[in-house]
């Protein structure tokens, strides 16, 4: 009897191991807190909001004009341009187009630079109303009007819309007031008045 007891008691201490309740509790709170804090190594890199003030885009955009006076004479530009918003929802563009002029006379075609602003006064989250307003310079191969010269300024004015299609891009639609005119630096100055419709794709650097 005594020594099936002994046995039984042999046994059991053999099986037996004392736990550590404070190592085992700090281990499982490390754990936890590794997990929860884990981050990847690099996160990818959010597109800058669209419209704040410091940030840059570039794109390209197109028009179709008709003379206000004389409809036969058309024009077409196609080009880049570059904006930098000074303030939140208004950007500095700066544009470089060729440019397409269709005349009674003679066409012609040429370059054209432009400077504007362009003032998003209303913005929603997915869309915005804009109104710009700038000059450029134009030179063309030549006279335009076929009575004017071949260098020419160019200021313009309109309205337009603007709507989020993702990843920070932006298409962009409107109408402006054309003007050509080499502002009385020649002997000749006809002008020419447009009402032009373009669109374009603005995207973020």
């Amino acid at each position: 009897m005594i020594q099936a007891l002994t046995l039984i008691l042999c046994g059991a201490s053999a099986e037996y191991r004392p736990v550590d309740i404070v190592a085992e509790s700090s281990l499982s709170l490390e754990s936890s807190i590794a997990m929860t804090t884990a981050q990847p190594e690099e996160m990818e890199a959010l597109p800058p909001t669209w419209g704040k003030e410091g940030t840059s885009r570039w794109g390209f955009s197109g028009g179709f004009a008709k003379d206000l006076k004389e409809s036969k004479n058309t024009l077409g530009l196609l080009g880049v341009e570059y904006e930098y918003f000074v303030n939140d929802n208004l950007s500095l563009d700066l544009g470089l187009f060729f440019m397409d002029i269709d005349q009674v006379d003679t066409n012609v075609s040429g370059l054209n630079f432009t400077l504007q602003l362009r003032w998003h006064f209303i913005t929603k989250e997915s869309w915005s109303m804009f109104i710009e307003g700038g000059a450029g310079l134009l030179r063309t191969s030549k006279d335009a009007p076929s009575s004017g010269s071949a260098f020419n300024f160019t200021p313009q004015a309109g309205v337009g819309f603007s709507f989020d299609i993702g990843n920070n891009n932006r298409w962009l639609i409107g109408t402006k007031w054309f003007h050509i005119s080499n502002a009385n630096t020649y002997s000749s100055n006809p002008g020419r008045d447009s009402l032009m419709i373009w669109t374009g794709i603005s995207f973020p650097f």
